[in-house]
């Protein structure tokens, strides 16, 4: 933020910087991996990760030597998953589409240059990818952020998958798979993706829209027991039926 603008709380940023750090973590980390995260001073940090404590926003985990976010969390984020009508209109497509393939099935919105999975029906068989709600993926590396990357009109598109790309540069990864995902889903309509967040998780998506609000539907699953083939043919087949209904 622009030192000139007078109105920007330095504190206050540094502080959800930190809480959005944890969140990104999906497990406990201490001061010095939150300074070298967010690139703040140690003894900065420090006070920040105190006063959150004090605050009952994160607390010590382990050791103590760690910090772990607290379900406080949840009531700031609750409202606005409540607020949103298309998460409750989808809740039904999510609920068939798991029955219909034994997977777990999610709703995901855009959350900045990440995904956020606002509503999850949990899979059924054996070896279906757990999800949680709330959970935060960068939308470069999942099959719901591609959806959404390849719906958004052209202009828009080229500039968000430009700065994925550098992002993805950046981080030492490659961007071709990213851009084959990509072209496959403006070709097709439905973004796969198989082992580009995690080794043995893939995933498919088609992007949705009601009364103005976009999301994907998406459904995770473990590559060594769901074929790319089967992604694209019978998987994809449910996605974009219940799709239809939107």
């Amino acid at each position: 933020m622009p030192n000139e603008d007078r109105q920007f709380v330095d504190a206050l940023a540094r502080g959800l910087a930190i809480l959005e750090c944890l969140s990104r973590a999906h497990h406990p980390i201490g001061n010095r991996a939150i300074s070298d995260a967010v690139g703040l001073a140690p003894s900065t940090v420090s006070r920040l990760t105190h006063t959150l404590c004090v605050l009952g926003y994160i607390r010590p985990a382990g050791t103590g030597r760690t910090y772990e976010l607290t379900p406080k969390n949840l009531a700031l984020g609750y409202p606005v998953l409540a607020g949103l009508s298309l998460r409750d209109r989808a809740r039904p497509n999510l609920e068939a589409l798991s029955k219909a393939t034994g997977e777990t099935v999610a709703l995901a919105i855009r959350d900045g240059f990440h995904i956020t999975f606002v509503s999850v029906v949990q899979g059924t068989n054996l070896v279906s990818v757990r999800l949680a709600t709330g959970g935060r993926l960068r939308m470069q590396v999942s099959a719901a952020g591609i959806a959404l990357v390849a719906a958004l009109p052209e202009r828009e598109r080229r500039m968000l998958a430009g700065r994925l790309r550098a992002d993805l540069t950046r981080r030492g990864e490659p961007t071709d798979v990213f851009d084959s995902a990509l072209d496959s889903c403006l070709a097709d309509g439905v973004a796969v993706v198989r082992n580009m967040w995690r080794p043995g998780v893939g995933g498919l998506a088609v992007p949705i829209s009601f009364q103005g609000e976009f999301a994907a539907l998406t459904i995770p699953v473990a590559t060594g027991s769901v074929s790319e083939s089967d992604m694209r043919s019978t998987l994809a087949d449910h996605l974009l039926q219940e799709a239809l209904s939107f």
